[in-house]
């Protein structure tokens, strides 16, 4: 019994060795993510519905939306948000390559990597604004504005949308992480 034991430590040993000998897989991404360097920073994500309700729409009129991104210690940020419409309408994915974070308040930027309604849009730049207020169901609602893309959109490098802040809509199921 020894020996068989023996030998399947070795075998198990020699497995794992093999094992990590062989190519690393590479990954293909579509934000700068892995050129980041230092710590993160900033955080903001959401997960969640959209904001039917707050609009005045039925519960469900859209999927889902959600977005995470990250800023690190020398300034480049990654992420990605993805707005699913629902119903079989498709929805939008934008490549996050900057964050801007003050108190509770972030707004994101990248560009439109898919467009289901509308391809053409693709590589447009786009920005969306997320609200934390809390997670208490004592504290008011977490907030998300429009998302907009459109040539020429600002980045989020730049003093915070006027029209963004002016159309930030209450998530009534969601939660909005900012940080």
């Amino acid at each position: 019994m020894r020996t068989f034991r023996g030998a399947a430590s070795v075998f198990v040993l020699g497995a794992l060795i093999a094992a990590c000998s062989d190519q690393p897989t590479s990954l293909e991404v579509d934000s700068p993510q892995f050129a980041a360097s230092g710590p993160v920073v900033h955080h903001a994500s959401l997960g969640g519905a959209d904001i039917c309700e707050a609009i005045g729409a039925p519960t469900g009129c859209d999927a889902n939306f959600s977005l995470v991104a990250n800023e690190y210690a020398d300034g480049s940020a990654s992420g990605q948000w993805q707005d699913s419409f629902g119903h079989g309408n498709g929805g939008v994915h934008v490549a996050i390559d900057c964050l801007n974070v003050q108190g509770n308040v972030a707004w994101v930027s990248g560009a439109v990597t898919k467009f289901d309604a509308d391809p053409t849009q693709v590589g447009q730049p786009a920005i969306t604004v997320v609200v934390d207020n809390g997670t208490s169901a004592n504290d008011s609602p977490d907030q998300l504005s429009f998302s907009v893309w459109f040539p020429g959109a600002p980045d989020c490098n730049a003093t915070l949308p006027v029209l963004l802040t002016n159309f930030v809509f209450d998530l009534t199921n969601g939660q909005v992480n900012v940080w």
